[in-house]
């Protein structure tokens, strides 16, 4: 499950990318001009950013460049109409990954989003493996050892955050940037429930839940699930 931003002008294409994106099962919002996407890409967490070449504001390559100047990393599929050679170097050089051409087929654009993914997650695991955990993204299953239960999307899609970077500490706005929309006006509060809901579910009494909260630090996947016995 990844979170994708598409800027896109056009409405109709920008809401078909985001239905598109979350039948493939990931998280995916929506900016119609270049300076708002630029804003939302630097502030919130993202897997991959998806960005027309011509958008109002600002456009796409200047997009890309003022994102990578800054350190930005997520990685980036321009959109474009361009088709010539000259094109797809400025679009390259300006900080993007890859490069579609419009029309597209959404097939082609399916394989370039997972390619683009795969370089730096394993997203496309439908299992997921960490010490003693096992998350079956299939079927939402969460094991631990020899205990089972099942996770509702949110809390799915927070394990396999917490799962992919297990040794670190995310803050809770940390968690809320990168696991929800945001757009959603959802706070802290419900950050804390889901964990709740997956403690109950799973955690085992007299043994350390599984997810640890370190005051000043954040939430974590704890240390004593990490390492096989």
């Amino acid at each position: 499950m990844a979170k994708v931003l598409v800027i896109e002008d056009d409405p109709v294409i920008a809401e078909t990318l985001r239905d598109w994106l979350e039948t493939q099962g990931h998280i995916g919002e929506v900016a119609f001009t270049g300076t708002e996407g630029l804003s939302i890409l630097k502030e919130f967490g993202f897997d991959l950013a998806i960005i027309d070449w011509q958008l109002p504001g600002m456009a796409g390559p200047d997009v890309c460049t003022a994102y990578r100047s800054g350190g930005g990393r997520t990685p980036i599929l321009m959109l474009t109409k361009k088709s010539l050679v000259v094109d797809k170097e400025q679009g390259l050089d300006a900080g993007a990954d890859d490069y579609l051409a419009k029309p597209f087929d959404t097939r082609e654009l399916g394989a370039r989003v997972r390619a683009l993914l795969r370089r730096s997650t394993d997203l496309f695991s439908s299992k997921k493996l960490v010490g003693l955990l096992s998350l079956d993204q299939a079927t939402g299953t969460l094991t631990v050892g020899t205990r089972s239960c099942h996770l509702v999307p949110r809390e799915l899609a927070l394990m396999e955050f917490l799962m992919r970077h297990p040794k670190t500490f995310f803050t809770p706005d940390k968690l809320l940037d990168h696991v929800w929309s945001s757009t959603s006006d959802i706070g802290q509060e419900a950050l804390r429930t889901c964990i709740s809901r997956i403690r109950s579910k799973i955690d085992e009494p007299g043994k350390p839940s599984i997810i640890e909260n370190a005051k000043g630090w954040g939430y974590k996947i704890a240390d004593a699930y990490l390492t096989e016995p």
